[in-house]
């Protein structure tokens, strides 16, 4: 597996490839500073499955990289990291074709996850994001059907049904003996496939479902 990180800053791209060694020990890691230099690397090595950006301080910026990268022969999924938290500019990124978008203040271990995530086909974006009124993710879904359910995996499952139960996320990773880094994974996931806003959403969908009963809590 070859994955590149690109920063301006030497410290974050050292930072950077060190978590991502938690996605696979074995990876090839390869640190650009920019994305002329990744071309170059990609010159001379062929291809890379993913790229793991660092955002620039202007949007503009951040979108003629962007494209820079789509427009490249070899180049895989795509993630940036990045200060931005308007969710019509983050939509803007997806569109682009940007599979993951993560937030500089997330915890490694969640990085890794969405790294994972994108690395297996999927999309990530926070749930700070995906919540936000008027962003345009998971428009209201009013009828609340189970389109989506057969999409989740397993364990997505078994986190969907303890939103129905209206657990916290702290409670789910002790009753399912999973970190909350990855309980949080697996919530923004499970937003993601079934297409809602926010935890309420996804609860009545459990609750439609009948993936659980909300009259059984205390």
């Amino acid at each position: 597996m070859n994955l590149v990180v690109v920063s301006e800053h030497p410290c974050c791209r050292i930072g950077l490839a060190t978590i991502l060694k938690g996605v696979d020990s074995e990876a090839t890691i390869v640190e650009v500073a920019n994305v002329d230099a990744l071309v170059e690397q990609l010159g001379q090595n062929g291809s890379v499955d993913l790229v793991l950006m660092e955002g620039a301080a202007q949007v503009g910026r951040e979108m003629a990289s962007i494209s820079r990268l789509q427009e490249t022969e070899g180049v895989g999924s795509v993630i940036l990291l990045h200060e931005q938290d308007q969710p019509e500019i983050v939509r803007r990124y997806l569109d682009m074709g940007v599979q993951g978008v993560v937030p500089k203040t997330t915890e490694a271990a969640v990085l890794v996850g969405a790294v994972r995530l994108v690395l297996s086909g999927g999309r990530y974006v926070p749930e700070s994001i995906l919540s936000k009124e008027g962003s345009g993710f998971g428009e209201p879904n009013y009828s609340f059907d189970s389109a989506g359910l057969d999409r989740l995996t397993r364990r997505q499952m078994d986190v969907l049904k303890e939103l129905g139960r209206g657990a916290s996320n702290q409670e789910i990773g002790t009753q399912l003996g999973i970190a909350l880094a990855t309980v949080k994974l697996h919530v923004n996931a499970i937003l993601n496939t079934l297409g809602v806003r926010n935890r309420t959403e996804a609860a009545i969908i459990a609750y439609k479902a009948g993936l659980t009963d909300l009259n059984a809590q205390a």
